[in-house]
Formats: structure tokens, sequence, C-alpha cells
């Protein structure tokens, strides 16, 4: 089906770009298109890339949250 009229993109180019790495509206408007325009798919896109991440597993690596550790030693005291 049609998502983005403005360019032509459907739910599977979204999708498509979901699964390519696209997390936000603004990442999926620069792989295909949809959304980048006039704005009113946007809604529809951010359900579709939510539906798509809840569809696929997580996999390291693959935007997955991680933990980040910050050494905070003041400088010069190495």
């Amino acid at each position: 089906m049609y998502v983005c009229l403005c360019v032509g993109a459907t739910n599977q180019m979204v999708s498509d770009a979901v699964a390519a790495g696209a997390s936000t509206s603004k990442e999926v408007a620069a792989m295909c298109g949809a959304g980048g325009d006039c704005g009113r798919c946007r809604c529809t896109v951010r359900g579709i890339i939510e539906a798509t991440l809840a569809a696929t597993p997580a996999r390291p690596g693959d935007g997955a949250l991680r933990h980040l550790t910050l050494d905070v030693t003041p400088v010069g005291s190495h």
C-alpha cells in the first residue's frame, strides 16, 4: 500500500529502510523519501517503524541499545 503519495513510497519501502538500519522517520525519509516532503504520512511511517522493529529480533550492533562506560579520570591523574 502507498504510504507517502508525495514520493510514491510504499509500506514495503519503509519496512525495507527500517531493515536496512533506519529507526526514525527522518532516517526513513533519507533512505526512501517517505515523510520527507509534506509530512502528512509521518504518523503512519512511525507506526511502520515500530511494527517492523517489534517484529525483528534485536541483534548486537544492529541499532540495539548499548551501555557506555565513560572514563572520567581528571586530566593529569594517570
